[in-house]
């Protein structure tokens, strides 16, 4: 899963649920300002760890 469908994933979760950015970023263990800056800026970088964390976190949700 690249950056671009990680972001989509994500955006569909807060969507479908209602979850809050705090909760996804609490759940991985990042602050809510680095997963919001990744989320809105293509080109902020993170951590191939944390993107993993992050397709965990989709897969569990759905």
């Amino acid at each position: 899963m690249n950056d671009k469908d990680l972001r989509e994933a994500l955006f569909n979760v807060h969507k479908r649920f209602g979850t809050p950015t705090a909760f996804i970023a609490h759940n991985v263990g990042v602050s809510r300002e680095h997963l919001s800056r990744w989320l809105h800026n293509e080109s902020y970088v993170i951590s191939d760890r944390l993107k993993t964390k992050l397709k965990v976190f989709t897969n569990r949700m759905i």
